[in-house]
């Protein structure tokens, strides 16, 4: 699957740099050239009327939107802004029908702006206590011994015992959505996730891809979440690659350092010469690092992956 044209060509910055700390559409706008970047990606931290300002600044300053966060802007009805502020998996059935209200309006939104892509979280199996326990024995030092093989077998287990039915929820949810997508000819990025609770485990993003083979969806690829799971045993950075490179879509782009993530490229521990291996036309790349990540380390890290090819 290709996005193709431009947005194939750029390296483009997610405003999750600076959308949480800086609300003003001319902020974010000026932090985001400071860095010569001439496209973007829109999180989900955005407010509406920040969203409102940016629509007409984002054309004068140049930059395009390749890609948009579901959900966006901020859900008038969320708790908090966040790709999980409603879950596709939820067992309330009008929880289940706020995620696909507002991601209906996500995608209008992306259409609107000329976006390529618009990147989803699918939800998660209600199991996050016993993810919480390995995380735990991480910090202890204990998640290769004895309690931590115990731990990670029952999570497996009780994971896979109760995942079927979010899964056909997850499922049912793209089904209606898809027809959207393709409508306003948008791409649904699948993206992996950082816990291992959520959807879509490795196994679960072919299952996806197989039920909806030739419709607008395809994988998407976080390197850090994915560091995070080799750091915890779970998969690998080459894994999710190998398995999804024709189904791959598009990359956020961030390292990591152990458990922590969204930072600069080159300052933690991610091989992006392996990444970049993966490289193909269509494929959106896109530097999601967070506010923590200083200015100087993120130019210095774009220019690290420009020398790479991305």
């Amino acid at each position: 699957m290709s996005t193709g044209g431009f947005a194939d060509k750029v390296l483009a910055v997610s405003t999750s740099w600076v959308s949480a700390e800086v609300q003003s559409a001319r902020g974010i706008v000026d932090a985001v050239l400071s860095l010569g970047a001439t496209a973007v990606e829109l999180d989900y931290r955005l407010g509406a009327q920040t969203y409102r300002d940016l629509r007409g600044l984002l054309k004068k300053a140049g930059l395009s939107v390749v890609s948009v966060h579901n959900f966006f802007p901020v859900p008038d009805l969320a708790r908090e802004p966040g790709g999980d502020a409603f879950l596709f998996t939820s067992e309330d059935e009008r929880e289940r029908e706020l995620a696909l209200r507002y991601t209906r309006k996500t995608l209008e939104h992306a259409a609107d702006l000329e976006a390529r892509a618009v990147v989803l979280h699918l939800g998660e199996v209600p199991v996050r206590h016993l993810v919480d326990r390995l995380y735990e024995l991480y910090e202890r030092g204990e998640l290769g011994g004895a309690e931590g093989k115990r731990a990670g077998e029952v999570l497996v287990r009780k994971r896979a015992r109760l995942a079927p039915r979010c899964l056909d929820r997850v499922l049912l949810a793209l089904d209606r959505l898809l027809p959207l997508a393709e409508r306003l000819g948008l791409v649904l990025g699948i993206e992996n996730r950082y816990h291992y609770h959520q959807i879509p485990s490795p196994e679960e993003i072919g299952i996806i891809l197989r039920e909806f083979r030739g419709a607008p969806v395809g994988y998407w690829h976080d390197t850090g979440h994915a560091h995070h799971w080799e750091v915890m045993g779970w998969a690998s950075q080459r894994d999710f690659l190998e398995a999804y490179k024709e189904n791959l879509v598009g990359l956020h782009l961030h390292d990591a350092r152990g458990r922590e993530d969204h930072l600069a490229p080159g300052t933690g521990e991610v091989d992006f010469a392996q990444v970049a291996a993966y490289l193909k036309e269509g494929l959106l790349r896109v530097v999601e690092v967070h506010p923590k990540a200083a200015l100087p380390s993120l130019r210095e890290g774009l220019a690290l992956l420009q020398g790479l090819g991305f």
